[in-house]
């Protein structure tokens, strides 16, 4: 009498489509990773603003007004990347045109904002050509707190000062009027 001998293991069907499904499974982990993560990058940007926002409100009740700035911008904090000409910026850092603001011009401004309490401070990561958070002053009495994130849209308590929907960041903003 003959019997069939069975045979064990994976046919390679069997062991293609697991292999498929891992891919698949592995491909979705990733992109959801990578909303996580600019999620988070947003998430702390968006503290941070909040955060400088706090210490320009703190020193105008200790002090009776905010600090003394020229018209132009500023870095808030420091940490930012080197950029064009080997010195750190955070707005525009690659150009290094009239836009780029550099960290060594707001050593007045962090002086001053360091008399009521620790500075913040946080990622600095760049999103393309920009990295906050960093501040104008118009000279007429307009503060604007302004960072970069990832996405389209601003979270609550800031206003969208630009959207770039090809590269997929916006620039959000708080007012402080004087």
């Amino acid at each position: 009498m003959y019997m069939q001998q069975r045979a064990y293991g994976f046919t390679i069907v069997e062991l293609l489509i697991t292999i498929v499904v891992i891919g698949i499974l592995a491909g979705i982990s990733t992109v959801a990773f990578g909303g996580v993560q600019n999620r988070a990058h947003n998430s702390a940007r968006y503290h941070e603003l909040k955060a400088w926002e706090k210490q320009f409100e703190l020193y105008k009740a200790f002090e009776g007004g905010y600090p003394a700035m020229a018209t132009g911008g500023y870095c808030l904090g420091s940490g930012f990347p080197i950029g064009a000409g080997g010195v750190r910026a955070c707005r525009d850092y690659t150009a290094g045109t009239a836009t780029t603001y550099y960290e060594s011009n707001n050593t007045a401004l962090m002086t001053e904002l360091k008399k009521v309490g620790t500075l913040p401070g946080g990622p600095r990561k760049p999103v393309t050509f920009t990295v906050g958070p960093y501040v104008n002053y118009d000279g007429s009495g307009n503060i604007y707190l302004r960072t970069i994130l990832n996405g389209q849209t601003c979270p609550s308590g800031t206003v969208s000062d630009y959207v770039d929907t090809a590269n997929n960041y916006v620039i959000c903003r708080i007012h402080l009027t004087i």
